[in-house]
Formats: C-alpha cells, sequence, structure tokens
C-alpha cells in the first residue's frame, strides 16, 4: 500500500474513533451502539476488503452457507468486533462505566494461584477479552500482560483512555529478547502471565487442527509455562449480553513434571489442546473471533 494511502487511510480511521468517543461523551454505550449499526452496515456492504480477510474464517465455520449467509455473517463479526471497541472505549473514558460477568473456573484459577508455581493465561482475540481481563477478580497476585504494545496505535485500549492508574503490568514483546526474561520472572515469582494464543508472528511454532485444516500457532506460552514449571490455564471471554460477559476456563495443562528434552513435544501438545478449545468455543460464539485475514496460510 502506498504511503500516502495508508496515511489517509489511518486518519480515516483516527477520525472515526474520535467520532465515538464523542458519542459515548454525549450518550453513553447505548448511543454508541446505535451510530455502530449504520456504520457496520455499510462498510459491510461497500468494502471489499473485510470480504476478504474474513472468508478464510467465515468459509470455513460456515460451509453450508450460500452468498447471502456468508456477508450476514461477516457483518455480525464485525458488529460483534465494533461493540467490543466500543466497550472499551466506553470503559476508558466513563470512570462509572461496569460490566457485570460471571467466571467460571475462578476456584480453579485460585488453587492454581495459590500453589505459588506462576500461572500462564492463555487467552485469544475473542469476545471482550480486554475488558474481562481488566475485571479478574483480585487472585492475590500482580498480573502481567506479555503483549506487543504501542502507545500511538488509532484503536486505544481501554486503559490507555483511563485518568486513573490500571493495575495489569505490560511486558511488551518489543522489549529485549521479546519479553521472555521478565516474563520468566514474574512467574518465578509466582505471579500471573497473561499470553495471547492464537496468533502467530515470530518465534517458535507448532501445528494444530483448527476446523478441518492445519494452522500454526506460538509456543511462546508453553515454553515459559515449561521452564518455570507453570500450569496453562486456557481463559477465553465472550461477551453474552449489552453489559455482560463471560470468562471461562478452558482447559488446564500442566507443565512442571515435563522434563527438559520432553519440552518440545509437550509445548506442540499444549498448542493442539488450546486449538481444541478454540475450536470449541467457536462452536458456542462463532461472531466472536476477530481473526482479520487468512489464519490458514501462515
Amino acid at each position: 500500500m502506498p504511503d500516502a494511502t495508508r496515511k489517509l487511510r489511518r486518519a480515516g480511521e483516527a477520525l472515526g474513533h474520535q467520532i465515538f468517543y464523542l458519542t459515548l461523551r454525549l450518550t453513553g454505550q447505548r448511543g454508541a451502539y446505535a451510530l455502530l449499526v449504520p456504520v457496520v452496515g455499510t462498510y459491510t456492504l461497500f468494502s471489499r476488503h473485510i470480504h476478504r480477510v474474513t472468508a478464510p474464517y467465515v468459509r470455513r465455520r460456515f460451509p453450508d452457507y450460500g452468498r447471502l449467509r456468508r456477508w450476514l455473517a461477516t457483518f455480525r463479526i464485525v458488529h460483534s468486533f465494533g461493540q467490543v471497541l466500543v466497550d472499551r472505549a466506553w470503559l476508558g473514558l466513563d470512570e462509572g462505566a461496569q460490566l457485570g460477568g460471571t467466571i467460571e473456573g475462578v476456584e480453579r484459577l485460585r488453587e492454581l494461584v495459590a500453589r505459588g508455581d506462576g500461572l500462564v493465561l492463555l487467552i485469544a482475540h475473542v469476545g471482550n477479552w480486554q475488558a474481562a481481563l481488566g475485571h479478574l477478580p483480585d487472585l492475590g497476585v500482580q498480573v502481567h500482560a506479555l503483549m506487543e504494545y504501542r502507545e500511538e496505535q488509532v484503536a486505544k485500549h481501554f486503559f490507555d483512555l483511563r485518568e486513573t492508574p490500571f493495575p495489569l503490568a505490560i511486558i511488551n514483546t518489543d522489549g529485549f529478547l521479546g519479553g521472555a526474561v521478565e516474563a520468566s520472572a514474574a512467574l518465578r515469582r509466582g505471579e500471573i502471565l497473561t499470553v495471547m494464543g492464537d496468533r502467530f508472528i515470530k518465534g517458535r511454532s507448532a501445528t494444530a487442527d483448527l476446523l478441518g485444516a492445519t494452522v500454526r500457532l506460538p509456543t511462546a506460552a508453553f515454553t515459559l509455562a515449561a521452564s518455570t514449571g507453570a500450569p496453562v490455564a486456557v481463559l477465553l471471554s465472550a461477551k453474552t449480553a449489552r453489559r455482560r460477559y463471560v470468562l471461562r476456563v478452558w482447559d488446564v495443562i500442566e507443565t512442571r513434571d515435563v522434563a527438559r528434552a520432553d519440552r518440545e513435544a509437550a509445548c506442540g501438545a499444549g498448542v493442539r489442546r488450546f486449538a481444541r478449545s478454540l475450536e470449541e468455543y467457536l462452536q458456542k460464539y462463532p461472531y466472536q473471533w476477530y481473526n482479520f485475514f487468512d489464519f490458514w496460510r501462515q
């Protein structure tokens, strides 16, 4: 994409976000949701790009859908993603804003933390994951997020919009050794580390089956866990109503008894278990995976 076109698109995105921020300040979450419907409808109707980037997932998840139903599925995915962006902006701009929800498996998380081995929460780009993580119960230890973080990005994280400090500590993957040293140190202190498991960019990976075809997924969560003895809990969120969400522990994968020689195989097995959890999630919440590229061509 030429630089001029890229800058123009970025400026348009920034303007769009500012309009939604203003709408949120004036009318709250409900008003922004109302604005979202015509915006997403127009975008889905006239943008070829959005259909191109969602098609690989839509065709695999809904293989029997015809052209119209695939269009409607794309609309629902983009609309759901728009609601997530509205929610996180609303939570950031309005100190009184709250989402209510449930956490299925919270006692299991407490048990894992109490062991003192650290805990890796393996998450994905599903549901309102960022807002849900912001409402994790007090598990008694510091929570870190291993993530690519750029403060200048257009779509702000809700903690960037808040005036009050947010307790989630960020370990930037752009840092030294991709943040691995800081992440390992946090786990050895018995703390919690959240890691995205559904997007491979660089580093080590393993393959797994997802929706009937092979995908490549990062093994960073399992590598860090195996090197410190921390368990891995697959924790996925879903939006269930306008102001409601659910967080669920879909699986717990142990690593402390894995011998060094067996770590690579154990990481591959862990990736495949995560892929199974993600596929089970997608059977229940098919419009809440925000994967806007061909996941199967990596």
